[in-house]
């Protein structure tokens, strides 16, 4: 009789065990929009929030508790955030630890990876890629070179196009170079992510075209960026205004494509401050993501991190990037 409680209370456990499983595991899923799910998904976004070790010691800590200076952005924007890098402290932060999805922004990520590859020496910034298959891009809008199965190009190039153009087809072409294919390369994209302390990312894809379960917070783009700006070449790209890369094609020609970046201040169709520069920065663009623009930039000789997910508009968020800016002063 003993044997037979005993043995019912184990199969009460494992089955009380079992939907609690499957209830934590399918919160990842949840719409990243839906503010009903905040609540449930907060302990896991706040727990690198416990303590100020290991990269907390260097960045801000963003409070999970309330919003800092929101007024400007609830109605707007999905996310925005604002922080000194001088002092550690967000001057603006609405919406900083939800979940949204990136974009083209996710591109900085892949750099990054891409970048730790180099310096292991995997690869090199002069290796030659010929396309093995056409890539395929078919979301309405996205960004995608003319490359085809059979051209050639350097890594370096590819890397330019990536993060200057934001071209979709160059971040499947690194990860499957990289790492042999686009799953296994997002396994690195979200160990780094967890290395540097973004946990509330999640990526599925180099490129940050859409998918349900790809999704970041404001706050680890704002990691992401810190990240970024430690590689030498990363930098070096995002200090352009334009470029030409060359490619061979299957039949040997040689062909230049000239590009320009996504940056539409360093493109010069939105005037950037005199007294501002910009360190770092990626922009995305899709219709679930919105317009996004994170940004390192350096305001009269201090150092500033942003980022916007505009609701709206271009437009709009060129408009919110220099409220964040006049927040500064």
């Amino acid at each position: 009789m003993g044997k037979a409680i005993i043995y019912y209370i184990l199969l009460m456990l494992l089955a009380i065990g079992s939907v609690m499983f499957f209830i934590v595991k399918n919160v990842k899923y949840d719409d990243p929009y839906n503010m009903e799910t905040i609540n449930d998904v907060r302990l896991s976004s706040s727990l690198h929030t416990i303590s100020y070790g290991g990269y907390q010691s260097e960045y801000a800590v963003i409070p999970d508790c309330a919003d800092v200076n929101p007024d400007s952005f609830i109605e707007d924007t999905y996310a925005t955030l604002l922080v000194d890098n001088e002092t550690k402290e967000p001057l603006v932060s609405y919406n900083s630890l939800r979940r949204i999805y990136p974009a083209s922004t996710t591109k900085l990520m892949t750099g990054i990876v891409v970048c730790d590859a180099l310096y292991a020496g995997e690869i090199s910034l002069d290796d030659m890629i010929t396309l093995q298959h056409d890539t395929a891009i078919t979301e309405e809008g996205a960004l995608k070179s003319q490359l085809k199965a059979g051209d050639t190009i350097s890594v370096r190039n590819l890397l330019y196009g990536l993060l200057m153009k934001s071209y979709n087809d160059f971040a499947v072409i690194l990860a499957e170079y990289v790492s042999g294919s686009n799953d296994a390369f997002c396994q690195r994209m979200n160990e780094k992510a967890y290395q540097i302390g973004a946990t509330g990312s999640h990526f599925c894809n180099p490129h940050g075209l859409h998918d349900d379960d790809h999704y970041i917070t404001a706050y680890d783009m704002y990691l992401i960026l810190q990240e970024a700006e430690k590689y030498e070449i990363i930098r070096e790209i995002d200090s352009y205004k334009t470029f030409t890369y060359s490619y061979t094609t299957a039949d040997g020609l040689v062909l230049d494509d000239d590009i320009t970046p996504t940056n539409q201040f360093l493109a010069g169709n939105y005037k950037l401050p005199s007294n501002i520069t910009i360190d770092s920065w990626k922009t995305g663009t899709t219709n679930a993501a919105g317009n996004i623009l994170a940004m390192n930039v350096t305001i009269d000789n201090n150092s500033y991190s942003l980022f916007v997910a505009d609701a709206r508009s271009q437009d709009d968020l060129y408009d919110k990037i220099g409220v964040l800016f006049n927040l500064t002063r």
